[in-house]
């Protein structure tokens, strides 16, 4: 778009624009780095963009579903390893009767303390190992076929989100130059009524014209210097929202070169975008997998009331290294006696298990006519992914037709209401028009360059939808608008000090 130099407005009701010089030397000055363009923007948001990078984390979340629901169909191995070791002490004090001759007479017999200790010290080892596999099992057969759909679909919705990353980089990209652009006009504008009315305040003075005059033209110079500072913050919020995609400071970006060109979309056949997107869109991608996802859990559910067979091998071994010492003591003396324990045993088995659920308390059916239901709704869903993919399709590709004849006529309009001032402006002087007639001449203008800029701007937002809903949008197609931009010319901020800043592009 093409941008020039304005002159500055002289007088006594000038002096909110005293600082535009000051501020647009500092402008110039800080200019003479290199601008960000949208590839610049694009490739810093990849890293940065915490929406992206939360996109990005669910994607390798929702993947792994195909592998969840595949574990239920292969072997199931454990193994146990348990060591326990043991020791414990037993000492047993007691009276025994002892005859101490020959004969039966009881006359000798003496009552003889008996003491017994027995100490046991077991150290145990026990290894075993289980397999188990499923031979039929409906239900995770189903929730395997499930889990490669969810992940089919995690697939399809992380490309849904870097396409709308691409839209939402591209958006705050040109809010930044809708934005200039607007504040560009409003400052035009600025400056066009404070001359004017500097010289109806000259008129009046020397008689020529009414006091309702200068009433009228400071109106409408207050008016926009109101609409100027509006601008100048929406300029300085939309540079603002690069960061949020970037994590970094930008302040200025590059323009679009001043002849870039509109041309109408290829294929210009309305009914093939719709066939593009049909078979593309990857939102409508993921929501058809999503219902066929819904359909396989309403299967899986519906199994089981099957029976399920399963195949069992396991292998058990335990190793017990330990002794038993006994002690007895007595009148006779002491004895020691050491029994040793130790056991080695091992064992294997194989079996084959079938479970039929026969009644569980009407959960079964509840969770089939659950799922079934759940089914039904992804597929009405699909079936509405369907039909606003098609009406989005048709509705963008119809307002990129129109935007390319609506950038011509808005051109022309500018052009138009140029020549109409000047013609107005040239009629107030001789007298056969009106301050009125001006002023509303003079804000055509304004609203005549605001249109073309925000029709520019729409076609490009535009035409990226377009595609996006095509499922056709990749980053070769920022890298060709950027392609369009002018590094040279930069774009900056503006000062917040509440005066005019706008810097002029530097060539």
């Amino acid at each position: 778009m093409k941008r020039s130099n304005r002159p500055e407005p002289q007088g006594r009701k000038l002096r909110p624009l005293k600082k535009l010089i000051a501020a647009t030397l500092l402008g110039l000055g800080a200019m003479q780095a290199q601008a960000d363009t949208l590839w610049d923007i694009y490739t810093q948001a990849l890293e940065n963009d915490p929406q992206l990078a939360a996109d990005r984390a669910a994607y390798h979340a929702d993947i792994e579903a195909k592998y969840q629901f595949r574990a239920f169909l292969l072997p199931q191995v454990n193994a146990t390893f348990e060591a326990a070791r043991t020791h414990s002490d037993r000492s047993q004090n007691s009276a025994q009767l002892l005859d101490l001759t020959d004969n039966d007479d009881d006359s000798d017999v003496e009552l003889v303390d008996f003491r017994s200790q027995t100490s046991n010290s077991l150290q145990e080892r026990t290894y075993s190992a289980n397999l188990t596999q499923a031979i039929f099992d409906a239900p995770a057969w189903f929730d395997y076929q499930q889990g490669k759909r969810l992940t089919e679909q995690a697939t399809a919705e992380f490309s849904a989100n870097q396409q709308e990353m691409m839209i939402r980089v591209a958006t705050a990209y040109f809010d930044v130059l809708r934005a200039y652009d607007v504040l560009e006009a409003a400052a035009a504008e600025e400056q066009a009524l404070a001359k004017q009315l500097e010289q109806t305040q000259q008129r009046f003075e020397v008689g020529l014209t009414a006091i309702t005059d200068v009433y009228d033209s400071q109106a409408a110079y207050d008016s926009s210097v109101a609409r100027r500072l509006t601008a100048q913050d929406n300029l300085l919020s939309n540079f603002d929202a690069l960061s949020v995609l970037t994590g970094g400071y930008h302040d200025q970006v590059a323009p679009l070169v001043d002849d870039f060109q509109v041309a109408p979309p290829v294929p210009s056949d309305r009914a093939d975008w719709v066939e593009f997107a049909l078979a593309n869109n990857f939102v409508l991608k993921a929501a058809r997998l999503g219902a066929d996802a819904a359909r396989y859990n309403a299967r899986a559910e519906a199994s089981e009331h099957l029976p399920t067979v399963t195949g069992s091998l396991s292998y058990n071994k335990l190793t017990q290294d330990g002794n038993e010492k006994n002690r007895f003591s007595d009148i006779t003396g002491s004895q020691f006696v050491r029994y040793p324990q130790d056991i080695d045993q091992w064992g294997t088995s194989a079996g084959v298990t079938v479970n039929v659920p026969i009644f569980t308390g009407g959960l079964l059916s509840a969770n089939r006519r659950q799922a079934r239901n759940q089914a039904f709704q992804a597929q009405d869903l699909s079936i509405l992914a369907e039909r606003d993919t098609i009406q989005t399709t048709r509705t963008l590709h119809r307002a990129v037709v129109t935007d390319v004849s609506r950038v011509a006529a808005r051109e022309q309009a500018v052009v138009s209401a140029k020549s109409a001032l000047d013609a107005t402006q040239a009629g107030y002087e001789v007298g056969t028009r009106n301050i009125v007639d001006v002023l509303l001449a003079q804000r055509t203008l304004f609203d005549s360059q605001t249109d073309y800029a925000n029709s520019l701007y729409d076609y490009i937002l535009n035409s990226l939808s377009l595609k996006q809903a095509a499922g056709l949008l990749s980053p070769k197609d920022l890298q060709d608008l950027d392609m369009m931009l002018n590094p040279a010319s930069n774009v900056s901020r503006v000062e917040e000090t509440g005066g005019t800043s706008l810097p002029a592009p530097s060539k």
